[in-house]
């Protein structure tokens, strides 16, 4: 029973954590500023994989910041432009969670996937429309 209590409790103050920093990810990004979103991208140049990182959004900017060394020689491809938004399949939710949703994009090097959680969904689809009309 207490086991219980102390895991509930501990969900609680993780769910509360995650919502607090995708609060001032929302109020940077309504101020101007440059945030940076967690996210997962499959690239043409890595078919078939899931690179972790995080897409730098910024008034002027978007980037792709890898969290790991293969994600390192990726970059976002130039023209890149959103086509749709879904949810994954239920072969790819086995890799990423189950509850993002993956923003399909195309590019001058092919289709581009971008999985991110949906509170943060907004700022990507926001920052790949004004990269696609550039």
């Amino acid at each position: 029973m207490i086991e219980l209590v102390i895991a509930l409790v501990a969900a609680g103050l993780v769910g509360w954590l995650f919502h607090r920093k995708a609060k001032q990810r929302a109020d940077s990004a309504a101020q101007g500023d440059v945030i940076e979103v967690p996210c997962l991208l499959m690239h043409p140049s890595v078919a078939g994989r899931w690179l972790r990182g995080r897409m730098v959004i910024g008034p002027s900017t978007t980037a792709w910041k890898p969290r790991t060394r293969a994600g390192a020689a990726v970059s976002l491809p130039a023209g890149l432009r959103q086509v749709s938004v879904r949810s994954p399949s239920l072969r790819e939710a086995v890799r990423i969670n189950g509850g993002s949703r993956i923003v399909e994009c195309t590019s001058s090097e092919g289709a581009v996937l971008v999985a991110v959680m949906p509170n943060e969904l907004e700022h990507v689809i926001t920052a790949l429309g004004r990269s696609g009309s550039e």
